[in-house]
């Protein structure tokens, strides 16, 4: 079967990628306006903008990298799996993964002992995200619920992408000049 079959098209690739760039850009803009009080009174308005061109830079890469990641799943696995209805198995499997990422994110505190016990089970919970994604998205009622919804979402995405381009152009002017 040919490589380029297996790949999903852009039209499939967008709504979840747009869920991604949801997740992740809330998550990372509601801890910088969590943080923003300070910024204002311990730095300039160029150095803040810095710290957010920074931000929005590395989310641009992290949401990248989520993405490939049921894009791989498509192309590695048998088509009936993934490939069909990848929007719905890719959504899911986008919110369940970032999901467990930031209970591993709310349970690591460098307060506490480290938690072995989280990362030693964390392979069987990645299979179960898998396969709940893989059996979910293929329900009807639960698909069309989650194609429309990240379709939705697409639109973030003509906002997040400039932004995040800007920012990536400001950090590397930066690390050149």
């Amino acid at each position: 079967m040919n490589l380029k079959n297996r790949i999903p098209s852009l039209a499939q690739i967008a709504p979840v990628y747009a869920i991604a760039v949801v997740i992740l850009y809330a998550w990372s803009l509601m801890r910088f306006s969590w943080r923003a009080p300070s910024f204002i009174n311990y730095s300039t308005y160029g150095e803040i903008f810095v710290i957010f061109s920074y931000l929005m830079s590395i989310d641009f890469i992290e949401s990248l990298i989520v993405i490939a990641g049921p894009i791989i799943l498509s192309i590695v696995l048998p088509q009936k799996w993934f490939h069909e209805g990848f929007i719905a198995k890719g959504v899911l499997l986008v919110s369940m993964g970032l999901g467990y990422v930031a209970y591993i994110s709310e349970k690591v505190v460098p307060e506490l002992p480290f938690p072995y016990t989280l990362f030693k089970w964390s392979p069987v919970v990645l299979f179960l995200i898998l396969t709940l994604a893989i059996l979910l998205g293929q329900v009807k009622f639960i698909s069309k619920i989650l194609e429309d919804l990240s379709d939705r979402f697409v639109i973030f995405l003509y906002i997040s992408i400039p932004i995040s381009v800007t920012c990536a152009i400001v950090v590397l002017l930066r690390n050149i000049f």
